[in-house]
């Protein structure tokens, strides 16, 4: 199925072995040395909320990481991050090295990891792809979790004709779950993050890729007033015949009228466009791979994308940067250097703001010392 190849285009080899390593490094049994003791590695300053949504019944792991700082006058800034048992790490990390973006929370959400859960969701979303066999239940359960909560709908009829690696259907019951996710965001994660820290409502800003991708993209515009900034990465555009698109003229009516006023960032890596190399083992055409890469127009669907969006006449504050493009990079990888690239996209005004306020004091405690 066209999902599969995505998939592969999304799986970074290198993460992929790293992964699979350390599960048989778990399995062999291994001890430390005499003497040297073991723990959980975890980030500083960081709190893990589960919920079950009353939106889908469905049950979410937020990992949220609190600034070290006492909130600014207006409150935190906040990053949401699609996919967070992928990306909260790093999107913590880049959010930290950004020096002045003391006033950032960070927001993975993501999944539970607890053995019941994974299982509950292998066999609700079961059978499992053979794509995805040979992975342990803690990567596998996310993933077939996240092409639910991450897609819009779509019938076993359109599944099929998006089709083009003759692999096993998808059901139409494990794809669809977009809109009821934003809504959780909305009503529920939010509300969670708000009661942790003191947050500015007006300063938060939305990451996602691949099918996170699309899922922001969606949410740009459907309800471009719930961020402030939208960070797209690799949007799966091609989605369901581009049925992602049907929303754009309603979203375009918005910024005319000035209704609206997002600050969005599109990204791509270079390679996304280029059929990768797959393991003969994969069983996959060559011919069908090179079909479906075509098809999925991953790098011309974001320029097209950022063209039509910039062509748009908006009220001050409506802000489309220019498409990033990265060089030499494939699918997977590309994501950190959305991470690297959005994050000062979405908070270095906040950060400018904040240096332009602390000069303009200093410059009048020196003027009234002298």
């Amino acid at each position: 199925m066209f999902t599969r190849v995505l998939f592969y285009l999304a799986l970074d080899s290198l993460a992929a072995l790293v992964s699979m390593k350390s599960v048989e490094a778990e399995q062999s049994g291994a001890t430390p040395p005499p003497g040297v003791t073991t723990a959980e590695v975890s980030i500083p300053n960081t709190r893990r909320v589960e919920l079950v949504s009353h939106v889908n019944g469905h049950q979410y792991a937020l990992d949220v990481a609190l600034p070290f700082e006492s909130p600014p006058p207006q409150g935190y800034g906040v990053l949401y991050v699609l996919d967070g048992y992928k990306y909260f790490a790093s999107a913590t990390e880049v959010v930290r090295a950004l020096g002045n973006a003391h006033g950032v929370v960070v927001v993975g959400i993501g999944y539970p990891d607890d053995p019941a859960y994974l299982q509950k969701i292998l066999t609700r979303r079961g059978p499992v792809p053979t794509y995805l066999a040979g992975m342990p239940a803690a990567e596998s359960a996310p993933e077939l979790e996240r092409t639910y909560d991450l897609t819009l709908p779509a019938s076993e009829a359109q599944l099929e004709a998006q089709n083009l690696l003759h692999a096993p259907r998808q059901k139409s019951s494990n794809v669809g779950g977009l809109d009821d996710f934003l809504k959780i965001i909305e009503t529920e994660v939010k509300p969670r993050v708000a009661a942790l820290a003191r947050v500015d409502p007006a300063n938060q800003a939305l990451f996602g890729h691949s099918f996170g991708g699309l899922a922001a993209l969606h949410a740009l515009f459907v309800e471009p007033n719930a961020f402030r900034t939208f960070i797209i990465a690799s949007p799966s555009i091609w989605w369901n015949n581009r049925e992602v698109l049907a929303d754009e003229h309603k979203f375009a009516t918005l910024i005319s009228s000035g209704l609206a006023t997002p600050r969005v960032l599109v990204t791509v890596g270079s390679e996304e466009s280029t059929p990768p190399r797959l393991p003969a083992s994969w069983g996959i055409d060559p011919a069908d791979l090179r079909e479906s890469t075509y098809r999925a127009r991953m790098v011309e669907n974001g320029r097209d994308l950022v063209a039509r969006l910039k062509a748009l006449h908006g009220a001050p504050g409506y802000v489309i940067e220019n498409y990033a493009v990265f060089d030499k990079e494939a699918h997977g990888v590309a994501a950190w250097s959305a991470l690297a690239r959005g994050a000062p996209f979405a908070f270095s005004t906040q950060i400018e703001s904040e240096e332009i306020e602390s000069q303009k004091v200093a410059a009048a405690d020196d003027h009234h010392g002298r």
